[in-house]
C-alpha cells in the first residue's frame, strides 16, 4: 500500500506556490498554478480519513449538486451576482425565486459549505466568486448537463450493468440512455428535442472550448501540415463536423499566409445556419457516414468527433474518408483526449464515463487510438499530447500506408512520436 508523507507534500506545495509568485508571464504563472493546485489537492488527501474521504464522494457529493442544480433552476447564483457586494436574506431569496424559505434556508446551508456562497449573518448571504461564475450561461449549462443527463443515467447504472452485463455498452442507440430515460430517443435526438438544454449544452461548450489550449499553439503545424502541401493548387484543410466553425477559423487566424483552400463541413442543419463564416472559408454539407467528396486534400481534421462513438462506427467514419486521401500526402488529423495509461486526472477519467453513459463511447489511450486506427488499414504517423500541465487532449495523427517495404518495416506501436 502506497503510503504518502505529509511533511514531504507539504514542502511540495510550498515549491510550487513559490513557483507561481516567481512566474514572469501568464502561461509560466498557468502552469505553476495547476502543478501547486495539484499538491494541494495530494495533501488534501493526505490529512483526510479513509472514512472522511469516502463520505464525501458517498454521502457529500451527491447532496452538494443537487442544491447546486436546485439553485440554477431558482435562478439563485443570478441574485446573488446582482448584488454588488451586498447581502440577501433567505425570505428575500425565497419571495424572489417564489419557494418555501425553509427549503431555501436548507439549499442555501450546503452552498455555503462549499464555497458557492458565503453567510454573512443568520439566514443572510452574498456572493462568492464561484457564485459570479455560476451566474454565467456557461457554468449553469455545464451544471444541466452534467446533472440531467449522465447524473440521471450514474445514479442508477449499477441496476443497468447488473440487467445487461458488466461491460462497455456500444451502441448509443441501445445503452443506458434510453434504459435511464424509458425511451428510444439517443443522447443528441434528446437534447435537440429540449431547445432550453441545447442551449445549455452549447454554451457549456463554448466555454469548455475557449479555455482550452487549440491544438495550433502546440501542434507543429508549419512543418506537419503547411511543408509539402499543394499551395493554391490545393485543399489544405477539411474540418469535418466543424459545427459553426471555431477550429477552422482559429487555425486561418494563426496562419494567415497559409496557401491552399480551407473548407468546413457539417450536416445541412448546422451549414445553413451559420450567421457568419471567415472570408476564406468555404462552407460545405457533407454528413461524415457518407463518403468523403473532397479527394486529395492534405488534412482532413476532426475535432472530439471519434468520442462520441463506438470502436466500429470510428470504423466507418475512416473507411467512409480513405478512398478521398492522395497516399503518402494527405493526412488524417484527430483532436482528441488521449487518456494515460498511468493516474488519469479526475476530470478526464469522468469525462470517459460521461461519454459511456450519454452515448455508448469513449476517450481513448494512445495504444487504443493505434489500434483502432490502424485496424482499418490507415497508418499512424505519430501521437502527440497538449504540453500544457492537467491537459489531455491530443492529435493522433495518420496516413494511408505507402505500398513499399519501408512502409511495412514499422510494426504497430513502435517508433511512433509521442509527447506526453
Amino acid at each position: 500500500m502506497a503510503k504518502m508523507d505529509i511533511g514531504q507534500i507539504g514542502k511540495e506545495v510550498e515549491l510550487r506556490l513559490a513557483d507561481q509568485l516567481k512566474a514572469s508571464d501568464r502561461l509560466a504563472k498557468e502552469e505553476a498554478r495547476k502543478q501547486a493546485l495539484q499538491a494541494t489537492q495530494k495533501l488534501l488527501r493526505s490529512l483526510q480519513s479513509p472514512e472522511e474521504t469516502i463520505l464525501q464522494y458517498a454521502l457529500e457529493a451527491g447532496s452538494q449538486r443537487m442544491a447546486i442544480r436546485c439553485a440554477v433552476d431558482l435562478g439563485i447564483f443570478g441574485i446573488l451576482s446582482r448584488l454588488g457586494g451586498g447581502s440577501v436574506t433567505s425570505k428575500e431569496l425565497a419571495e424572489e425565486c417564489r419557494a418555501e424559505q425553509l427549503l431555501v434556508t436548507r439549499i442555501m446551508r450546503a452552498l455555503v459549505a462549499i464555497d458557492f456562497a458565503a453567510q454573512v449573518d443568520i439566514e443572510a448571504y452574498a456572493a462568492t466568486r464561484i457564485s459570479l461564475a455560476m451566474a454565467t450561461p456557461a457554468m449553469e449549462g455545464g451544471v444541466i448537463m452534467s446533472n440531467d443527463f449522465a447524473g440521471r443515467i450514474f445514479i442508477n447504472i449499477h441496476e443497468y450493468f447488473r440487467e445487461k452485463g458488466y461491460k462497455s455498452p456500444t451502441n448509443g442507440k441501445d445503452c443506458a440512455m434510453q434504459w435511464a430515460f424509458n425511451g428510444p430517443d439517443d443522447f443528441f435526438t434528446h437534447l435537440h428535442k429540449n431547445p432550453k438544454k441545447t442551449t445549455a449544452f452549447n454554451n457549456y461548450m463554448t466555454r469548455i472550448r475557449s479555455t482550452r489550449r487549440h491544438w495550433t499553439e502546440w501542434f507543429p503545424v508549419e512543418t506537419e501540415v503547411l511543408e509539402g502541401s499543394k499551395g493554391e493548387e490545393g485543399c489544405l484543410l477539411i474540418d469535418m463536423g466543424g459545427g459553426k466553425g471555431h477550429d477552422i477559423e482559429t487555425f486561418a487566424a494563426r496562419f494567415p499566409n497559409a496557401k491552399g483552400q480551407l473548407i468546413l463541413q457539417d450536416i445541412p442543419g448546422v451549414i445553413n445556419n451559420i450567421a457568419e463564416l471567415k472570408s476564406g472559408i468555404e462552407p460545405m454539407t457533407h454528413d461524415f457516414f457518407t463518403p468523403q467528396p473532397v479527394h486529395g486534400a492534405r488534412v482532413y481534421f476532426t475535432h472530439f468527433i471519434f468520442h462520441d462513438w463506438s470502436d466500429e462506427v470510428c470504423r466507418d467514419i475512416l473507411r467512409n474518408l480513405m478512398p478521398a486521401m492522395t497516399p503518402g500526402y494527405s493526412k488524417i488529423l484527430l483532436n482528441e483526449v488521449v487518456l494515460p495509461d498511468m493516474n488519469c486526472g479526475p476530470f478526464f477519467a469522468a469525462l470517459d464515463l460521461n461519454m459511456l453513459a450519454n452515448l455508448a463511447a469513449m476517450e481513448r489511450t494512445k495504444s487504443h487510438w493505434i489500434e483502432l486506427v490502424e485496424s482499418v488499414g490507415l497508418k499512424v504517423t505519430s501521437v502527440r499530447v497538449s504540453p500544457f500541465p492537467g491537459d489531455a487532449e491530443g492529435i493522433i495523427e495518420a496516413m494511408l500506408p505507402l505500398e513499399s517495404s519501408t512502409a511495412q518495416e514499422n510494426p504497430v506501436g513502435v517508433g511512433l512520436e509521442s509527447h506526453t
